[in-house]
């Protein structure tokens, strides 16, 4: 059964000892990349984890080093085992505290049997290939090297798509109901964030808008006459007029449908019916033979939708029609009919390209449409001996209500891998074209606008007990995996937090985002004291990037301290909210268990992150001189460069570090007065 997330799952944070998070212990996983999250520990700068097979850690897998709250091993875990793991967590000099407790997970079994051709790797796009298979329902992604990396397991999930910002949707299997292919929003690690409220059967695609409604496909009927053609007297046999006006035949077509997020009501529709003409039918590809066996007749059989927010318009693919349709929205008036022209003579362009029984839609950034032509009608649309299918480029001009198609780029496959159905297109940031095809058991060519095959997957499976339906190259399995570190976070005996001094303050965290696909943050910070005014924000950052979040606030004294809670929302995947309380003191707690001279203060750099320079504020407040040393350090606890090394007259200094020359990447500003020490992290960008 499919594990539902009712309504926002938030990680939240305490912050009390380090607990480790994910993989929660004694969890069964189906997938062997992973991703490891724990809790931060006071005045730790990074943190050793350790991966294992067995629980002492005698020999581990994995023993390595991150300065962010999580780690994402890729390379060294396999199916049907059992790890262990723990966090250690490393102080600014290098010192080591103790190691956390132990948590254990296994792996489950691996499902698909794929192999992979690699023929120019210098020439493939990063990232990992998911796909979906019916009839064995399931789905799986792999590497370069056709590792399966992850499945969906016994949950019969079959993938349709990945959103602009690494949301994932498909379907499942439901035996034994009416509508027995629900539509889902799925994430990698388990669970469903959204599914569809399954009163009409769904099929082939659903999709998020930008106003965070879902759109999907679904069934719809309406009576029609049998048309005459070579099947007239198999339907007359059957009784029926079949004399092509008698109103007499179900014919099964496509509806629209958007839902609201939050409620499930249907808000929007669009229904073939009101919009093609019913004299527009298949007359070469089988369908009516095929109605004479069902007792219904597959008019339509919309097979791919997708949403330009930029134009505010629909695009679907119409199977039985070889037609590709832009719809405006939400007015719901066709813009343009693209393919095969038939009796009613409403497509208006791109008769000679040919393409039929078309399968899946992608508009590209030039505004072209990338599809992929099935060709079971080939012989008769473009004169081949044989069907061929292809991955075709359509470029398409439109000028006032004037509308031209022309094909810009194509690539034929053999004669063995031709699709009769299913299949898809994908345009990589390469360049190259993904192209997925049911023939040969399964197979995904990755190929240059030059027509070279750099790598080839074969997913080896059987008709007609699986059938690949689509596959897409995606960055990684964690869209947005995040962490979010208290700055300067300290510890004075039981009190955990941060030392505030009353009057003009600042709190800062530093958001470091190490998903796969660029995000948007949303972020609010509350305190129980009114310290801060409710200050909200957002960004977006690119995979790899950080931002630091500083407030400004006025502090008043007070005993005991002022809990403080920072909610960080990813817009497009609030499943994954994070909610971090800490609590802030206004009496100094201690900084490697000591307590700083009164009024002074290591203020938080700016700007942070930073490219080339960067200035640093400390405050003296003691009358007496006393020697002051202000040292960039590395990562790795080493000294590289010092700023200030003399007594200091009170009140504010500036000193700013030109960090030309280094490498980019996390540092630390060291700060020793009179003995004591307190640091600041600081993230260089070239």
């Amino acid at each position: 059964m499919i594990n539902l997330i009712p309504g926002l799952f938030f990680v939240l944070f305490s912050f009390a000892k380090g607990d480790l998070l994910y993989p929660e212990n004694g969890a069964e996983l189906n997938h062997i990349q992973i991703l490891f999250e724990w809790e931060q520990i006071p005045l730790a700068n990074s943190y050793h984890i350790q991966i294992s097979e067995n629980a002492n850690f005698s020999n581990p897998l994995v023993t390595s080093e991150d300065n962010t709250l999580l780690f994402i091993e890729k390379e060294l875990l396999d199916w049907d085992e059992t790890y262990h793991w723990r966090i250690q967590p490393v102080f600014p000099l290098g010192e080591t505290g103790n190691w956390s407790e132990v948590f254990s997970f296994t792996t489950g079994s691996q499902l698909s049997e794929t192999t992979t051709t690699i023929s120019n790797a210098s020439q493939i796009q990063e990232g990992v290939t998911v796909f979906g298979a019916f009839f064995n329902y399931f789905s799986a992604v792999v590497d370069q090297s056709g590792r399966e990396i992850w499945n969906s397991g016994d949950e019969n999930i079959v993938y349709y798509s990945t959103g602009e910002y690494g949301d994932v949707f498909g379907c499942y299997l439901n035996s034994g109901t009416e509508n027995n292919l629900p539509g889902i929003e799925f994430t990698y690690d388990g669970g469903t964030v959204w599914n569809e409220p399954n009163d009409e059967f769904l099929h082939h695609d659903m999709i998020q808008l930008s106003n965070g409604n879902y759109l999907g496909i679904v069934e719809t009927s309406s009576l029609g006459p049998i048309p005459i053609g070579e099947w007239t007297p198999l339907f007359q046999s059957l009784g029926f007029m079949a004399n092509g006006v008698t109103i007499e035949f179900p014919w099964i077509g496509d509806k629209l449908i958007e839902w609201d997020k939050e409620t499930k009501d249907v808000v929007w529709s669009w229904n073939v019916f009101d919009n093609f003409n019913m004299v527009d039918y298949d007359q070469y590809g089988g369908t009516w033979n095929q109605a004479y066996l069902e007792l219904h007749y597959d008019w339509t059989h919309v097979n791919a939708v997708i949403f330009d927010e930029d134009e505010s318009a629909i695009y679907i693919s119409t199977r039985h029609l070889s037609r590709i349709t832009k719809i405006d929205y939400p007015s719901g008036e066709i813009i343009w009919n693209m393919g095969h022209q038939m009796a009613s003579g409403d497509v208006d362009m791109g008769t000679d390209i040919g393409f039929s029984f078309q399968h899946s839609l992608q508009r590209l950034d030039n505004g072209n449409i990338l599809t992929f032509d099935n060709g079971n009608l080939s012989p008769e649309f473009r004169g081949t001996e044989e069907p061929v299918s292809r991955a075709i480029e359509i470029e398409v001009t439109e000028s006032g209500s004037n509308y031209s198609a022309e094909l810009a780029w194509s690539y034929e496959l053999p004669n063995d891998l031709f699709s009769f159905a299913s299949g898809n297109t994908h345009k990589l940031q390469n360049g190259n074209v993904l192209i997925t095809t049911v023939g040969g058991g399964g197979t995904s060519l990755e190929v240059t606008t030059e027509g070279d095959i750099v790598w080839e997957a074969n997913y080896n499976l059987t008709l007609p007990n699986g059938a690949v339906y689509r596959a897409h190259r995606i960055p990684g399995l964690f869209p947005t995996a995040f962490s979010v570190l208290i700055d300067n976070y300290q510890t004075n005996g039981e009190d955990l937090g941060v030392y505030l001094p009353p009057g003009s303050s600042d709190i800062s965290f530093s958001l470091v985002h190490e998903g796969g696909f660029g995000q948007s943050f949303t972020y609010e910070l509350e305190d129980e004291s009114g310290w801060f005014n409710l200050p909200t924000g957002s960004l977006f950052l690119e995979p790899g990037e950080s931002e630091s979040l500083v407030f400004s606030g006025t502090v008043a004294a007070v005993t005991g301290g002022n809990t403080i809670t920072l909610s960080i929302v990813p817009d497009h995947h609030p499943e994954k909210t994070k909610i971090i309380h800490v609590t802030g003191y206004t009496s100094p707690l201690a900084v490697d268990g000591e307590i700083l001279p009164r009024g002074f203060e290591l203020k938080q750099p700016f700007p942070n992150p930073f490219n080339s320079f960067i200035s640093i504020q400390f405050s003296v407040g003691d009358a007496n001189l006393l020697p002051i040393k202000l040292d960039i350090i590395d990562l790795a606890g080493h000294g590289i460069e010092t700023l200030v090394d003399e007594n200091y007259e009170p009140g504010l200094h500036e000193v700013k570090w030109n960090a030309d020359g280094h490498p980019s990447g996390l540092y630390f500003v060291k700060l020793a007065i009179s003995e004591q020490i307190v640091t600041k992290k600081i993230l260089y960008l070239k």
